[in-house]
């Protein structure tokens, strides 16, 4: 599992180069398309961490 901080960086970064690609080589394009589906992923496991970090901040309480 990804710390906190370097999925942050890491969506950031592929956010980015989906940018970049979308520009340079199209919407459709299948190395953006890949880059979004890896942006989703990434986003996806961010969000799951922070959930299951405020369950457990919730069971503390």
């Amino acid at each position: 599992m990804l710390m906190n901080g370097t999925i942050v960086a890491r969506i950031e970064l592929v956010r980015w180069k989906m940018i970049e690609s979308g520009i340079r080589l199209g919407l459709d394009s299948p190395t953006t398309i890949q880059l979004s589906k890896e942006l989703d992923a990434l986003i996806n496991i961010h969000q799951r961490n922070d959930t299951e970090k405020s369950t457990h901040k919730k069971m503390i309480q």
